[in-house]
């Protein structure tokens, strides 16, 4: 038994990884389709860990990159992609956060609905790698990790987008 849940859970977390990792190329390639379809009929326990990885993925960058600055026009010219009810959210958190100089848990993003929280972190994500790298080499970094993944063992369990 305990090598079945053992089993359901890596399943769960490879599902979280390529849902956020799926939903940061949709930002990046400015597509609101698949941005709203992103997290589309998810349950909570594909939200938490979507949250749980693209909190991993946002620490590893701040750690790799640095305290980015954060550009208010880029930054909602991401965010406009998100879906609406999550977009007024979401700048208020972060500017918040930037204005305090604080992270963004003191902004409130903790009192985010789950997929809120995820499009925040994503919508972060994003801008970090925009500002670090550019469009065509930040796609070319969510590639390379998708490619990744399938290389060590975790294809996408679902249909890609």
């Amino acid at each position: 038994m305990a090598t079945t849940k053992s089993a359901d859970d890596e399943t769960a977390l490879a599902e979280g990884m390529w849902r956020a990792t799926d939903l940061l190329q949709a930002y990046l390639s400015e597509d609101p389709v698949r941005v709203l379809a992103g997290l589309e009929g998810l349950n909570v326990e594909q939200l938490t860990h979507t949250l749980g990885w693209q909190i991993v993925d946002h620490d590893i960058l701040f750690e790799d990159l640095g305290e980015p600055s954060m550009s208010a026009s880029l930054l909602d010219q991401v965010a406009a992609l998100a879906p609406l009810e999550c977009e007024f959210m979401m700048t208020t958190a972060v500017r918040r956060a930037v204005a305090a100089g604080t992270g963004l848990i003191a902004g409130g993003l903790d009192e985010f609905p789950l997929d809120a929280q995820i499009h925040a972190l994503t919508v972060l994500v994003a801008v970090m790698l925009l500002r670090a790298h550019g469009r065509d080499e930040a796609l070319r970094f969510v590639a390379a990790s998708a490619a990744d993944f399938v290389r060590r063992g975790h294809p996408r369990p679902y249909p890609a987008p």
